[in-house]
């Protein structure tokens, strides 16, 4: 039978604290459901009646197992339960977004609400609202994708009965970037880039500054002058790689140079380089199970990484300990074990042997591209101004734009399936598709 305890408040008023016993659990600790109620009657006698009937449906609900603590926590409340043992699962990367989704966008419509009184037209709103503001259909689905991902968690502990989002409106579709949509450097194009952007002196022009003297306070002036610089061999071996290899900007930053094998011309791509606030940057596993793959690679990049990795033993050598990466550690034996094979290709300018900043490899490449184009007197001579990931859009373009046939080249890029490469890259195959036509008609003359 419920147990019913008086609270007297402080105006007055006298609420009643209803508790339900559920048993024991294994331990032998007793279960109880409680819920609080006051009476509207301020009668004693008719005051009674209301706090007995709602014991005796309380009491109904809870042995039917028709209560729900959903109805006595709010959704923000829920989340930090969720946050606590559902997201810590996830990488830190998509732990950090689904934080900021929840703060930024959903929180502050519907955190205060009880987790049961949320029905889907409160989620429509927000999915709409988002619409209003033009966010990008991703964006959207992004933000549909995390409150349901709550309210599933909800739903398997038993907060709530059911999720909400499966009685909301439909989500805008998310169109995949293809054909013409996509950017990236054509034959031409790429070929001066790798030819000559890559590997041109290029005049650089420091203008007149003043400076001030900090102790005297006296002012003077550095006049102007022009130095003479050529690409960097780190670079010249990550922009080839880029176009060359397909990878991705992550896992290009998590190479390390025992990923290479020089004999057989091989990367294994085995990790990524992932970035978030709060961690800042970390080793992951690459996008999909695919992308953990073996490519070859030409003679020519070969070439160029021994190069790079001669140059980066002998700066590793002259800094020593000031040298920010692996160069020997004590093994278990108690021996000086040679580490150097563990350290990244491609390094940091400041703490240099660290791993590259993921932001880096992006600024370097417009910036190549904008000293190219200083040097271009015809504007049709000048590069397009592409992300860098469409380094990646270009070697695959390339690829199926000489016949290499579509699995293959969704091997090397690290798709799951042929048929997203497909979808992307469609727009390489009509030439395809003529030579094809082409073939055909001289087998039969």
């Amino acid at each position: 039978m419920a147990s019913i305890k008086p609270r007297p408040q402080k105006d007055g008023t006298v609420s009643y604290v209803i508790s339900v016993s559920l048993g024991r659990t294994a331990e032998g600790k007793q279960i109880f459901k409680y819920a609080t109620f006051t009476p509207t009657s301020k009668a004693p006698t008719k005051a009674e009646k209301e706090v007995q009937a709602f014991a005796i449906d309380f009491e109904n609900k809870v042995k039917n197992g028709d209560i729900v603590s959903g109805d006595k926590i709010t959704f923000a409340e829920f989340v930090k339960i969720w946050e606590e043992n559902w997201l810590p699962a996830k990488t830190p990367g998509v732990r950090e977004n689904y934080k900021d989704v929840l703060r930024i966008r959903v929180i502050p419509e519907i955190g205060f609400m009880k987790l049961t009184n949320i029905r889907a037209t409160h989620i429509d709103k927000i999915i709409k609202k988002e619409q209003e503001e033009e966010k990008a259909p991703k964006t959207v689905r992004m933000t549909f994708t995390v409150i349901n991902s709550v309210f599933r968690y909800a739903v398997k502990k038993q907060y709530v009965r059911e999720n909400p989002c499966l009685r909301c409106d439909d989500l805008p579709p998310v169109e995949m970037r293809t054909g013409e949509d996509l950017s990236f450097f054509n034959e031409d194009q790429a070929k001066r880039f790798m030819n000559d952007a890559l590997t041109m002196e290029y005049e650089i022009t420091f203008g007149e500054r003043h400076r001030k003297n900090k102790k005297t306070g006296e002012k003077y002036t550095i006049k102007g002058y022009k130095v003479k610089k050529k690409i960097d061999l780190m670079w010249q071996v990550y922009f080839t790689m880029a176009i060359h290899t397909t990878m991705r900007r992550g896992e290009m930053c998590a190479l390390t140079w025992d990923d290479i094998d020089f004999d057989k011309g091989i990367i294994s791509i085995t990790k990524a380089l992932a970035m978030t606030k709060a961690d800042g940057q970390y080793i992951k596993d690459p996008k999909t199970k695919a992308g953990i793959r073996d490519i070859y690679i030409p003679a020519s990049l070969i070439t160029l990484l021994k190069q790079w990795k001669k140059e980066q033993i002998a700066l590793c050598l002259k800094l020593g300990t000031a040298w920010k990466g692996h160069r020997n550690t004590i093994n278990k034996a108690g021996k000086i074990e040679d580490t150097f094979e563990q350290n990244t290709i491609f390094i940091q300018d400041k703490e240099i042997g660290k791993p590259l900043h993921l932001s880096t490899p992006g600024h370097k490449f417009h910036e190549i591209i904008d000293m190219y184009n200083s040097t271009c007197e015809k504007e049709e001579m000048k590069l397009p101004y592409i992300r860098l990931h469409d380094l990646r859009h270009t070697g695959a373009t390339l690829l199926l734009g000489k016949n290499t046939d579509i699995e293959t080249v969704s091997k090397r890029l690290g798709h799951s399936k042929a048929s997203v490469t497909l979808d992307i890259y469609g727009h390489a195959l009509p030439e395809n598709d003529r030579i094809a036509s082409e073939t055909l008609e001289a087998i039969f003359k």
